[in-house]
């Protein structure tokens, strides 16, 4: 194989197991979310897919072609499907817990306050249903619209908001 695809596929691959990692440790401590809160839902399982393929790729890049069938081989390639099966088993392991971000039904309900300073940024009251412990919960977030993509989320005290950079609705 070319030195210089492998160096791309070899760094793609560590690319996307390190956000999978990232995303599942630390992505509840970030405020960054995607906008269409169906993609938020489904983003979760692409990247545990990407992730296991991602592994599964190092191994077979491992493979050396000038060794023909011989044991190793042959080992890198059974034991590089095992080692791919588990963020599908820690995907699993974190769906255990009732109502994970991506089982939650997200949906903004009213828009309290918009900003006078930025049209992109408002106040909304947002419900969570979680269906498999039929909860409702609501919220009050302020949301910052970053790109099309992506909006930051923080929770506010609307006791706290002054009329003077705020528009109530």
């Amino acid at each position: 194989m070319n030195k210089t695809l492998r160096n791309i596929i070899l760094s793609i691959s560590i690319f996307f197991i390190l956000w999978f990692i990232i995303y599942f440790y630390l992505g509840e401590y970030i405020d960054l979310e995607f906008s269409n809160p169906n993609f938020s839902k489904t983003f979760p399982k692409i990247l545990t897919f990407l992730c296991a393929v991602s592994i599964y790729t190092l191994f077979l890049i491992s493979i050396r072609r000038a060794y023909g069938w011989s044991f190793l081989n042959i080992l890198k390639f059974i034991v590089g499907i095992l080692f791919s099966l588990i963020p599908i088993f820690l995907f699993e392991f974190f769906s255990l817990n009732k109502c994970a971000n991506w089982k939650i039904d997200k949906s903004y309900k009213k828009t309290l306050y918009e900003s006078k300073i930025s049209s992109s940024e408002s106040i909304k009251l947002i419900e969570l249903e979680c269906k498999e412990t039929n909860t409702i919960s609501r919220k009050v977030e302020r949301i910052m619209q970053i790109t099309p993509l992506f909006i930051s989320t923080s929770k506010i005290d609307t006791l706290k908001i002054s009329d003077k950079n705020w528009k109530k609705l």
